[in-house]
């Protein structure tokens, strides 16, 4: 015959840090491990090409969104000035503007034809969907 012991209580306090480290470390991995990546490609006669990601940000509930690419009218005497946003859906179908287009610094395009930039976006990083990058 098996005894039974009777469950302990656990102090609130205890029970609180628990679960707020068990959610700390549950973002931590989510965080590390969701990305989302794709190509940037110019259309028609475009040459331009590079990587974009889409990760988590530092702070909850954020999401970082960086883009890079090469092959665009070097800005040697006059800079040159390219918007960009993440939008949700596709370039066939459009979609709206991934968090605040606000967030979107321009791009500047440098004399080899280069350019790179970042933003961090008040929402959290999507599970699923679909993205494409206007630039």
């Amino acid at each position: 015959m098996r005894t039974q012991r009777p469950l302990r209580r656990l102090p609130f306090v205890a029970v609180t840090l628990l679960l707020t480290l068990s959610s700390s470390l549950a973002y931590g991995l989510v965080r590390r491990h969701l990305a989302w990546d794709g190509l940037v490609t110019g259309i028609s006669t475009s040459k331009i090409r590079g990587p974009i990601e889409m990760v988590g940000g530092v702070v909850l509930g954020t999401t970082l969104a960086t883009v890079s690419y090469r092959g665009d009218t070097p800005g040697v005497s006059t800079p040159v000035s390219r918007p960009w946003h993440v939008h949700v859906g596709s370039c066939a179908k459009g979609g709206a503007v991934l968090g605040a287009a606000s967030a979107y610094t321009p791009l500047r395009v440098d004399a080899k034809g280069m350019a790179e930039g970042k933003a961090t976006l008040r929402v959290a990083l999507p599970d699923s969907g679909s993205f494409y990058v206007n630039i």
